[in-house]
């Protein structure tokens, strides 16, 4: 097999070598699989060879950008890693319906990077810079952006991808459902066409710190409909602290006019950047577990509460009723997992489920998991373990 496969791809983008193979057991989850070896697939036909043997001799394909993931989505003991960063085509812009077809390989600061000259960009910058635009695709990677840009199912119109038997697809509008969110489970990416933005408008900001939950819900609730809010984001004193942002918990609002009180627009791009990138520095500040909950409004001064109590930083996107905790121990998600079941709230993936959290995926979300694999992967050869 291993002979085999050492053939389809060139002599770089085979790996197997001890240190080389050790450097993808790992993802941002911190847990830990160690795979047999790497393929680095860089066209499709490649692509498509190595997922036919994975069915004839019946191994674990995984599917991998950059292992920016927090999930252990890519990770898995035995199994042959695809690393699909040699995808990195950027193409066929359309100016007219602002519009480009991406590789699944490219990271957002890539894209938009690439995009600058032509006043474009993609809205939903991730709080990791080395994240691909096919591994945030894959778990609908949700940013406080979203809340008026809508998550990956709103921003990608095609995907081209090949399913567990190696078919070639182009899913279109509603069909792309079927492999966002999906965590390789039931296709590989290869290609993304996206919607853009503006890349520049004008930027200001309100800053309002209150520690009444109730209170800064309610004007984010009105701040939601207004015209030009870009931006919702609710943090406690604690994620204010650890994001840089102050010593009171904050709403933090941004609009794409002269509406806030903060003008400076490099003041502003600085919050944006400490509020985009909190998960990033709670992970790297020893706050390495992380629950993600949709709660009704008035269960959220309850667990803010309890969040309090127990010096857990948490922050939530406002009109999506995304609340997201990060937790220095395996002890401290637990208790805060059984406060969040306590108020009946919904279990959530903004990061993915992966092997991680799993089990918090909805029935209903498992049921349709287990259809998809039959028509496009009933051999389980694609990324088996994550979700359900």
């Amino acid at each position: 097999m291993e002979r085999t496969l050492r053939r389809m791809v060139a002599e770089h983008d085979y790996l197997a070598d001890e240190e080389s193979v050790a450097a993808y057991a790992y993802d941002a989850s911190g847990l830990y699989g160690k795979p047999l070896l790497v393929l680095k697939p860089r066209h499709d036909e490649q692509l498509r060879r190595i997922l036919i043997h994975a069915n004839q001799y019946r191994f674990s394909v995984v599917p991998r950008g950059a292992g920016t993931g927090i999930r252990g989505g890519t990770v898995l003991e035995n199994s042959i890693v695809l690393d699909m960063r040699g995808y990195r085509k950027i193409e066929n812009l359309d100016r007219q319906l602002n519009m480009v077809d991406v590789g699944a390989g490219v990271t957002i600061t890539e894209l938009n990077t690439a995009l600058a000259p032509y006043g474009l960009r993609f809205p939903l910058v991730p709080e990791n810079d080395q994240a691909t635009i096919g591994g945030l695709a894959a778990q609908n990677h949700v940013t406080p952006e979203s809340i008026l840009y809508g998550d990956y199912h709103k921003l990608v119109t095609l995907v081209e991808c090949f399913d567990g038997l190696g078919r070639h697809l182009t899913l279109k509008d509603d069909a792309v459902s079927t492999i966002i969110g999906w965590e390789g489970a039931t296709g590989i990416m290869t290609k993304l066409r996206v919607k853009l933005s503006p890349a520049r408008h004008k930027r200001t900001a309100d800053i309002v710190e209150t520690d009444d939950v109730k209170r800064a819900l309610g004007i984010a609730n009105n701040k939601r409909v207004t015209k030009g809010v870009t931006l919702l984001a609710y943090v406690n004193r604690h994620a204010a602290k650890l994001a840089g942002i102050g010593e009171k918990a904050a709403l933090v609002i941004v609009y794409a006019n002269d509406a806030g009180a903060y003008k400076d627009e490099a003041r502003v791009d600085e919050v944006v950047r400490k509020v985009r990138e909190l998960p990033l520095r709670a992970w790297r500040d020893g706050f390495t577990f992380t629950e993600e909950a949709m709660l009704a409004p008035e269960s959220a001064t309850e667990y803010a509460a309890w969040c309090e109590k127990n010096n857990a930083p948490w922050y939530c996107i406002p009109g999506m009723d995304i609340y997201t905790s990060f937790l220095s121990s395996e002890n401290a998600a637990k208790a805060s997992r059984a406060q969040i079941v306590a108020f009946g709230a919904v279990p959530v993936g903004i990061h993915g489920y992966g092997r991680a959290k799993k089990g918090y995926a909805p029935d209903g979300i498992k049921r349709r998991l287990v259809k998809l694999k039959e028509v496009r992967d009933y051999n389980l050869v694609l990324n088996p373990g994550v979700i359900a």
